[in-house]
């Protein structure tokens, strides 16, 4: 939660965690949702300080929880364990980044289809000459995370649906041609 004590560092073993912030007193903004092999709380190895966005399991998950001293130790006996997690934090600033990148200059549609096409490549499994996507998001979900609105977030899918670029239901995205999905990105 916002405000305690940033000295633990967690590892996801199963499940999905959300992870957010509080605008206006009560908002909540969903950040990122992460899912098995990420990590959270990682700044916590730079800095003591206070956490300022909150975690919450989504689903039934598993977590390995480490404090900041056991990490350390393990980092010190283990040189492949610091440079893994110098690899997660610069992963993790080069997404912020091309997060930050995004908001800044493209509209709803483009940050929509970017992170489709960035979600199936990260996650998604090659069938055939498609791609599809397991445990795919909710519209609020994917609104959150691209900065629009479910609305906007519904109607862009709908019109990639009705283009047959992509299928999707409540468990999955399939997406037909992820080429052409990606070849909508405009950039300006």
């Amino acid at each position: 939660m916002p405000e305690e004590k940033s000295d633990r560092i967690y590892f996801v073993l199963s499940g999905k965690i959300k992870i957010g912030t509080y605008r206006d007193g009560d908002k909540e903004v969903i950040t990122a949702i992460l899912e098995r092999g990420d990590v959270f709380g990682e700044i916590s190895i730079l800095k003591d300080q206070k956490r300022k966005d909150f975690g919450f399991a989504a689903e039934e998950s598993s977590l390995a929880v480490f404090t900041l001293e056991m990490l350390q130790k393990l980092m010190h006996d283990l040189p492949a364990l610091s440079m893994l997690m110098m690899k997660l934090m610069g992963d993790r600033v080069m997404e912020m980044e091309g997060k930050l990148e995004s908001l800044v200059f493209n509209d709803s549609k483009t940050r929509i289809i970017e992170f489709l096409v960035n979600s199936i490549r990260k996650k998604g499994q090659r069938v055939g000459y498609e791609w599809v996507l397991r445990n795919f998001l909710t519209h609020q979900d994917i609104a959150s995370l691209t900065a629009t609105s479910r609305q906007t977030v519904t109607m862009i899918l709908n019109e990639l649906r009705s283009e047959n670029i992509i299928q999707f239901d409540r468990k999955r995205l399939l997406v037909r041609d992820l080429e052409k999905l990606h070849s909508l990105i405009s950039k300006k």
